[in-house]
């Protein structure tokens, strides 16, 4: 097998997580260049990796595109700084994996996508959720099934990192971490006809919570009526500071009922009793498996979420936060 050359931009925690996949699960990869504004994040992932970091350093995306020569490109970066980037990358030929949110306003994400259409270019999101044992599970139970409610949460506390607190730079949490959700409700369920959400700040002092600077929503619901008929709640919050609701998916049938722990596990009970199933082998190597192997062969049929349903799944999300705020209901 010919060695593919992989490149990394964004040099934090999330790809961090793909490096280890690519470690654990992917031979023959040549690991060529490493970018962040930080260059000793950047100087960790070459250590990591174990390969001299001479020439595979870089700050900004522009040298490393200009310098290297890799057959795939990781990209993660805080969702403000997506829309320069991917052209550069598109107009070298790349394929690319890009974690989500992929823009942070429909226009930059319509433009993109029009590039990597006329380009024909491989590409593939981070919905790993799509991936997983459990989603599968879920969705082979329920497409023979007569599905009428559907509620769905992401319920915790705020991250760490100092642009995920403010709505300019992250979209909130229904854009840069619900998103997860809202994607999963996709894929199982199909496209949405409209969206209401509402949302509140009040509970969140950033400056006791150690966020300075926040102003994203501190909880929303939103309600979902997709084309299928279903109706989907799905709550999103982040001031939680102590035991609160089950982060996931409850999906009720009319002869069964699936509840779905995020990322955990899955418990289906119909007539013929309580199946339970707990997660297989972590998603997120499962998706770079799948980007790879599209990569070295041209068979996409692997990606479950390529950029366009990324572009589909923002458009919901995004249509969140404008019901938010105009108190509207969203068409699409």
């Amino acid at each position: 097998m010919a060695t593919t050359k992989v490149a990394f931009i964004g040099c934090g925690g999330r790809n961090g997580a793909h490096v280890q996949k690519c470690m654990e699960n992917l031979d023959n990869i040549e690991y060529v260049g490493f970018c962040d504004i930080e260059e000793e994040r950047a100087y960790k992932y070459a250590e990591r990796v174990k390969v001299d970091p001479e020439g595979k350093i870089f700050r900004d995306y522009r040298d490393l595109l200009a310098n290297t020569k890799p057959d795939a490109i990781f990209m993660a970066v805080p969702p403000h700084c997506h829309g320069e980037i991917e052209p550069a990358i598109i107009e070298k030929g790349i394929p690319f994996l890009i974690e989500k949110p992929v823009a942070l306003d429909m226009a930059t994400a319509e433009r993109i996508e029009k590039l990597i259409k006329e380009k024909g270019l491989i590409t593939a999101a981070g919905f790993q959720d799509r991936y997983q044992n459990l989603t599968q599970i879920m969705k082979d139970y329920i497409k023979d099934k007569k599905v009428g409610l559907v509620t769905g949460a992401w319920y915790g506390g705020i991250p760490g990192v100092w642009w995920w607190r403010r709505m300019e730079t992250s979209g909130g949490q229904v854009v840069e971490q619900n998103i997860h959700i809202f994607d999963q409700a996709r894929y199982l369920f199909g496209e949405p006809l409209y969206v209401n959400c509402a949302g509140a700040r009040g509970i969140v002092n950033g400056d006791e919570y150690g966020c300075p600077g926040y102003n994203v929503h501190d909880y929303s619901s939103a309600v979902i009526k997709f084309q299928s008929g279903v109706v989907c709640t799905i709550f999103t919050a982040c001031y939680a500071q102590g035991p609160g609701m089950q982060s996931g998916m409850n999906i009720y049938c009319q002869d069964s009922k699936l509840e779905y722990g995020l990322r955990s596990w899955l418990k289906i009970t119909d007539k013929d009793g309580v199946h339970e199933y707990t997660r297989g082998k972590e998603q997120t190597g499962i998706q770079d498996e799948a980007f790879i192997h599209a990569v070295r062969t041209g068979d996409t049929s692997q990606i479950l979420a390529d950029y366009s349903e990324a572009v589909k799944s923002l458009r919901l999300t995004l249509a969140c936060n404008e019901s938010i705020e105009t108190g509207k209901t969203i068409f699409f």
